[in-house]
């Protein structure tokens, strides 16, 4: 079996979603093509794969291509997702639009529509949780659950982080990774709770990664605040492992948060540090409660759970011992790559069906490569013709300057306000 993954969307969601799912295929002997959805390489790996896997993938007349072949080859059709972003009309519960200018959060809104189509145009939907699963399901189409599992690099970036000693002392580190500031309605559910705790205990002391708006009642705790900016993946088990309690917060009432999966809980078991999660569903399917770690559906069980936590390090280091070995036992790549290859050949075996005649698929791939390239040749002598005006243009400003003299400060900064208002006019003529 050979399978094809198209992505749509770079970052984590792509690497745990493609590149962890191609390792565990090369595990299990599958062979696997990543390309982006604009690659014409894809014209000439249509016709040779045994599934295409869309990954949040926005409809386009590529892909229309792409799954036209698929259909007529017989070969099934997987839309791949980490998020809710097939159901449009729950946009509005977006934390991430609230980071956004109201050009971006239109486009993004688009965006998500496009994809929307392309989850529709598939035969299935392969994701992360089972709520997810349950989602795409009650939108028409048949779900497979193929949880997160980390990479080989993971574990060897997370063994050296749990190697290296540390001197813990008296304090007590809570910590907080949120990656982006779409997350500042999650850690705002918790922020009084914190509040408390480091009124409580002043050896507590609150650590902050990532792009977060801490909130005023922590406002008083500053000093006790660290902060440390986004850090690549590679380095966040050294980050995680500095911690001792590990804050997993997420907006119970939102879908969207239900949808997540339950990484961060993952990540921080590999270096051995205890979570408090929120009650989702996937930190409920992950989370042996007091066992390999806590899960919190209130302020008051977050309160209680982080209370014991913060007073009882032998708790601590047990917690996050069984959460480790937990992990290392259900997340790792050996473990997910039989249920992957399963899982894909139970979906080719039941949307797979009898292909075209030969010749009808050879004449559809040829027309579509042919049209393809016509398209390319006619945007590569736009974008020619363009920069042969504003070659034209800014040599008649050359000129004009020449023919008048050095202008002043002022001229000159008027005159390239005018050049660029000029250049973004005709870049957005030849979109419209």
């Amino acid at each position: 079996m050979k399978v094809l993954f198209v992505s749509g969307i770079g970052g984590d969601t792509r690497r745990y979603r493609c590149l962890h799912h191609q390792e565990q295929l090369t595990l299990s002997g599958i062979t696997s093509t990543l390309r982006e959805p604009d690659d014409p390489a894809l014209y000439v790996d249509a016709p040779t794969h045994d599934a295409l896997i869309l990954h949040r993938v926005a409809w386009q007349p590529a892909i229309a291509d792409l799954v036209a072949v698929m259909r007529a080859r017989g070969k099934p059709v997987i839309f791949e997702t980490d998020d809710l972003v097939f159901a449009p009309e729950l946009q509005d519960r977006i934390a991430y639009l609230d980071t956004l200018s109201p050009e971006a959060a239109r486009r993004f809104r688009n965006d998500m529509t496009q994809v929307a189509r392309t989850f529709s145009e598939c035969d299935c939907v392969l994701t992360t949780t089972n709520y997810l699963a349950e989602a795409a399901e009650e939108h028409g189409k048949p779900a497979f659950v193929q949880r997160n599992a980390v990479s080989d690099e993971m574990v060897r970036c997370a063994e050296r982080a749990h190697a290296r000693p540390r001197e813990r002392g008296e304090q007590v580190t809570l910590a907080y990774f949120s990656g982006t500031g779409s997350h500042n309605r999650d850690f705002a559910t918790i922020a009084p709770v914190l509040a408390e705790l480091m009124t409580r205990y002043p050896q507590v002391v609150l650590h902050l990664s990532g792009h977060l708006d801490a909130g005023p009642s922590l406002q008083p705790f500053s000093s006790r605040i660290r902060r440390a900016p986004f850090v690549a993946w590679q380095e966040l088990p050294e980050l995680i492992a500095q911690a001792d309690i590990n804050l997993a917060p997420l907006e119970l009432d939102n879908p969207f948060c239900q949808a997540k999966s339950e990484i961060k809980y993952v990540e921080a078991a590999l270096v051995g540090v205890p979570t408090v999660a929120s009650a989702t569903d996937a930190f409920v399917h992950a989370i042996r409660p007091g066992e390999t770690g806590f899960l919190a559906a209130t302020a008051d069980e977050w309160r209680d759970h982080l209370t014991a936590l913060v007073e009882d390090g032998a708790l601590r280091a047990r917690i996050g011992a069984a959460a480790r070995r937990a992990v290392y036992a259900a997340y790792l790549p050996e473990v997910a790559a039989g249920s992957l290859a399963a899982t894909l050949g139970a979906i080719v075996a039941r949307f797979g069906h009898a292909p075209a005649p030969g010749d009808e698929v050879a004449t559809l791939v040829a027309g579509q490569f042919v049209r393809r390239w016509q398209e390319q040749a006619a945007a590569t002598a736009q974008a020619e013709r363009q920069a042969d005006e504003l070659r034209r243009a800014l040599a008649q400003r050359e000129s004009q300057r020449g023919a008048n003299g050095a202008p002043g400060v002022a001229e000159t900064r008027a005159a390239q306000v005018e050049l660029l208002r000029e250049i973004v006019e005709r870049l957005q003529g030849s979109r419209s």
